[in-house]
């Protein structure tokens, strides 16, 4: 029953079924695809004018730097080649879900055992926020197959300069789609330096580090070139410190504590006053540096005033991003009712926290390295959060990493307590 062999060709099975069932819900929802996601935001404005005016940009001839440019693109290239329609951007999310669902079957497989990752994949295959994200304007489903990708190669594949090539191609691409892939980098690069030098020497392990390293900067290099020209700045891009001012004002714990979006706080009547000085505007380049840096003295500023009340919003933060409570609450009940969504989230996130100390005991006591390097992530992500904003749909890239843990904890119980027949069998030989 739990043959590894078995498991794969039932995954495989799984996996299919999954992936037709969403193209199959994709294509009954498609008349409401371009008002699902982010599609409101500027995500949309970015690949039109990619597509019918070959700028990235906002405005006709103001180029952009306020976004990373990956799942633009990605929406451009589908437009491109599908037209302004659902199909090849699901199609697209669709295969990326299911390769991120093989990605966390080796994974598993490899840090504990076959049924370990096979309990992981199919959890991620079926978990309802990333089955319903594949099928609407969210760049969440690529960025987490970057983010499973780079601990396959580091964790299963770890002995080849390739893996590391790979890794940092990864990298940089995550970096092109999310910058909160730093908060990855820190444990990873003391997983590496760690376990390599034990194995081989420092050298060895400064050697792959650094073959990484080159990988993802030349991944990230013609995007950086391209915004230096623009900015004289090395950057990616320029939203951070807005969303830094976001979760850090004199509106923020009001909105936090209510389940609110902290997108309302610049949409309040009256505006506060920074916002009415800097709106949400397309601006040129140096123009978009100067008012993400007025953003972010502006949230400093606060922070200096209000250190203490920082500190009680980053533990609310905290709480927020891993509460079993969904939040915020949604204003688009016509895509299901608000405690239709509690729901789902609900039965589907708790038993993933339940188990998640369980599970990395288990990793703790197995390999100590994996374990810290999974809680080391963890952390990271979780206090990068604190200083920002913390909402479950923050949390939703790395719950991949607790359906791990899941999977190693359940594995460890069935075949402590449900054996399979083989095993039995072969024992009473």
């Amino acid at each position: 029953m739990y043959r590894p062999d078995f498991l794969k060709k039932l995954l495989w099975i799984i996996l299919a079924v999954v992936f037709v069932a969403k193209i199959y819900t994709g294509s009954q929802m498609s008349s409401n695809f371009l008002q699902r996601g982010n599609s409101k935001t500027d995500l949309n404005l970015l690949a039109y004018n990619m597509l019918f005016y070959d700028q990235f940009a906002l405005a006709t001839n103001v180029p952009a730097v306020d976004f990373e440019p990956l799942y633009p693109t990605l929406m451009f290239i589908s437009y491109k080649l599908g037209g302004v329609n659902w199909h090849v951007l699901t199609y697209i999310q669709c295969l990326l879900h299911l390769f991120t669902s093989l990605f966390i079957f080796r994974i598993g497989a490899r840090l504990w055992d076959p049924l370990a990752g096979f309990i992981a994949a199919v959890y991620y295959a079926f978990y309802p926020y990333l089955f319903t994200y594949s099928l609407g304007i969210y760049d969440t489903v690529p960025f987490i197959f970057l983010l499973s990708g780079t601990l396959y190669f580091i964790l299963v594949r770890p002995q080849h300069y390739k893996s590391f090539i790979a890794a940092g191609i990864f990298i940089g691409l995550a970096m092109l789609t999310r910058a909160t892939i730093i908060t990855f980098l820190p444990p990873l690069f003391l997983f590496i330096l760690y376990t390599i030098t034990t194995k081989e020497n420092f050298t060895a392990a400064a050697k792959k580090i650094s073959v990484l390293v080159v990988a993802a900067t030349i991944t990230v290099m013609p995007w950086m070139i391209r915004n230096y020209e623009l900015t004289d700045k090395i950057l990616v891009s320029t939203h951070g410190p807005f969303g830094f001012w976001q979760g850090n004002n004199e509106y923020s714990e009001y909105y936090l504590s209510n389940n609110i979006s902290l997108d309302s706080v610049y949409r309040r009547n009256p505006a506060p006053e920074i916002y009415r000085k800097y709106p949400m505007l397309p601006r040129q380049p140096k123009d978009a540096v100067a008012t993400a840096n007025a953003y972010q003295e502006e949230a400093v500023s606060w922070v200096k005033e209000n250190p203490e009340e920082f500190l009680e919003l980053g533990l609310l933060k905290a709480q927020k991003l891993w509460t079993w409570n969904r939040n915020p609450t949604s204003n688009k009940p016509k895509f299901g009712s608000n405690e239709g969504r509690q729901s789902a989230n609900l039965i589907s996130y708790l038993p993933l926290l339940a188990a998640l100390p369980f599970g990395l005991i288990l990793l703790y006591k197995k390999n100590k390295p994996v374990a810290l390097l999974l809680a080391g992530i963890l952390i990271c992500f979780t206090g990068a959060h604190m200083l920002a904003m913390g909402f479950t749909r923050a949390r939703i890239p790395i719950d991949f990493l607790l359906m791990l843990s899941f999977g190693v904890a359940t594995s460890y119980l069935l075949q402590k307590y449900l054996p399979p027949k083989t095993m039995l069998s072969a024992k009473k030989k």
